[in-house]
């Protein structure tokens, strides 16, 4: 007996779906079969309840729920633009939706008022993708209004990691007091000092004195003014302009002996009303990372040199190294610069061979990355970042000392040979402040040590002579800070490694010696923060070679120290994890 087997197929059909909507838009286009007319702003929208109901939760419950205009033909609507409801019918039956700058805040809003969260979802990606420092603060403030968490969270963000270029603009000192202690009150914000936090809450009161008055305790609250130092604390007090707020403001500064605080309203509260938080922001907090280099075998008679790629961080609060992913090429001599908060080695050396080769660190994602080659390869350069862009100075090019500088459009990912420099030289000392590039010292045509001081302007391309070194020196470090540039250490043909520092005022055009370091070091990473210089590493002659008694060279150091300007004053720091030489450090 035999029984007949049953066939079916069920499917889809691929392009069904979108003959169906174009097929909803042709009958919307046409006015075919509209069982309700949208009246907004004197301007009338034929279309089907069905279709509305189907795209938005709002229209549903209007149509579903008993409410009066379900029996309506006509509904008017209020609170809305008809401009942009046109926008969005147009995307509820056809699925486009154009976007711009004009009409994206209103979009987002009738969207979320409506429950379409495409075109939300939509509207907060183009918000995101144009999001800047000039606008941050007003997507936060509307996202924060509509309560769209997603792009809130993201413009919070945004706005926490530009933190100081974001409140100096208009927007900021109109948002809600709710908002300005959320954001003040962060412990994400990006900054170089607690000071710029108070400088913001106070830019905030004073835009609206007569009315924020008020609130002025509760927004220095969330400042955390034990941080903010003596020198900086009175630069604020001289710059504010109303007399009240200085008087209270002078209460706050470190090491004043008043116990109570004078409110404005004449009455006294306690000191410990306020914050007095004494560890600084998760991201206020400044790592300085020190990266590559070469290593030199203290046990042996032969040295026996390797090129590092590895990366280490020192955290100046905590005093404790941490490492991180190496660099995908080891290298020594190297350019190291921060770009848009990630960290950019450029050219160096491994084994005798010179590298044109760039790569850039993320320290969030703890990752490598390789950027565009530089024209030339370079040893011994200078690389610095100012206005958007990176700047390679000299070195050691191919078989010939260096007088081109290069410079990085991070925008077109190509870098550009657009000068050249007076003096030929590498190994020389070169710092970013205040808009010009310094260079001192350095080893010249003849590889010997100079003394040659120099700014130039990338703007106006012109190149200036400032006054010499005290010592001729290269393999040294350059920083600047509150007005003046630091020579530190290097070498010296004469004098072998140098522990000599000297100080540059900018404006008397004078080198004077300062206190040096606790033992010499040439080839160091060398960085500035909080108006401190930290040194890392190098090579001393001060260091006996290990198994010999009557011989003293070079060897690589892991040892580091910081001096404070303050007091004139050097202090050793932790060790490193790794000995290094030729190395270089920058903050971030």
């Amino acid at each position: 007996m035999s029984t007949k087997q049953e066939l079916f197929l069920e499917t889809s059909s691929p392009g069904y779906s979108r003959r169906l909507i174009e097929n909803l838009a042709s009958l919307w286009n046409d006015s075919c079969f509209c069982d309700v007319t949208l009246l907004i702003d004197r301007k009338r929208f034929p279309a089907h309840k069905n279709v509305l109901a189907a795209a938005s939760p709002f229209f549903k419950a209007m149509f579903l729920s008993g409410m009066e205009e379900q029996k309506r033909d006509v509904i008017e609507l209020h609170g809305m633009s008809s401009e942009i409801f046109s926008i969005m019918i147009s995307f509820i039956y056809t699925g486009l939706v154009k976007v711009d700058v004009d009409t994206c805040q209103d979009l987002l809003a009738l969207a979320d008022m409506l429950g379409v969260e495409d075109v939300v979802e939509i509207c907060s990606q183009f918000l995101i993708d144009n999001i800047s420092p000039q606008n941050c603060v007003g997507i936060y403030a509307f996202a924060d209004a509509h309560n769209i968490k997603d792009l809130k969270h993201q413009s919070e963000l945004f706005l926490e990691k530009n933190f100081v270029e974001a409140t100096k603009g208009e927007e900021f000192t109109q948002l809600e007091l709710s908002s300005v202690l959320t954001i003040l009150g962060s412990e994400r914000l990006h900054i170089e000092s607690e000071s710029q936090v108070l400088e913001a809450a106070l830019d905030w009161i004073l835009f609206d004195l007569p009315i924020r008055r008020k609130y002025f305790l509760q927004v220095l609250n969330q400042v955390r003014l034990n941080l903010i130092s003596h020198k900086q604390f009175h630069q604020i007090i001289d710059a504010c302009k109303d007399p009240g707020i200085k008087v209270t403001l002078a209460k706050f500064v470190p090491n004043n002996d008043c116990t109570q605080i004078l409110h404005l309203s004449s009455l006294y509260i306690p000191v410990d009303s306020v914050n007095m938080a004494t560890w600084p922001r998760q991201n206020a907090k400044k790592y300085i990372y020190v990266i590559g280099g070469f290593a030199q075998n203290k046990h042996t008679f032969v040295s026996s040199i390797s090129t590092l790629d590895t990366v280490e961080r020192f955290d100046i609060y905590t005093q404790k190294w941490q490492t991180f992913q190496g660099m995908h090429h080891a290298r020594s001599s190297h350019g190291l610069a921060v770009l848009d908060r990630k960290i950019v080695a450029a050219g160096g050396e491994d084994a005798s061979l010179i590298s044109d080769y760039v790569e850039c660190f993320d320290p969030d994602e703890n990752f490598w990355m390789p950027m565009p080659s530089m024209n030339h390869p370079r040893y011994g350069l200078g690389l610095v970042s100012l206005s958007g862009y990176l700047y390679a100075v000299g070195g050691y090019v191919g078989s010939q000392i260096g007088t081109s500088i290069e410079k990085y459009d991070p925008y077109d990912r190509v870098w550009i040979e657009m000068d050249k420099m007076p003096h030929p030289r590498f190994s020389m000392a070169v710092v970013e402040y205040e808009g010009l590039i310094y260079l001192a010292g350095g080893l010249s045509e003849h590889y010997t040590e100079c003394d040659k001081v120099e700014s130039y302007n990338p703007v106006t391309r012109e190149w200036c002579t400032l006054a010499k070194l005290n010592y001729p020196r290269a393999y040294h470090g350059l920083v600047a800070a509150d007005g003046y540039l630091y020579a530190v250490g290097g070498f010296n043909e004469y004098k072998g490694s140098l522990s000599s520092v000297e100080k540059y005022s900018i404006k008397e055009n004078t080198w004077t010696n300062v206190t040096p370091m606790q033992i010499s070091r040439a080839g160091a990473g060398v960085a500035m923060v909080d108006g401190r210089i930290y040194v890392f590493g190098g090579r001393s002659q001060d260091v006996e070679l290990a198994g010999t008694n009557s011989f003293r060279a070079s060897v690589t150091l892991d040892s580091a120290e910081c001096y404070d300007p303050q007091i004139d004053s050097w202090k050793n720091l932790p060790k490193m994890t790794f000995e290094r030489c030729e190395t270089v450090a920058v903050v971030l």
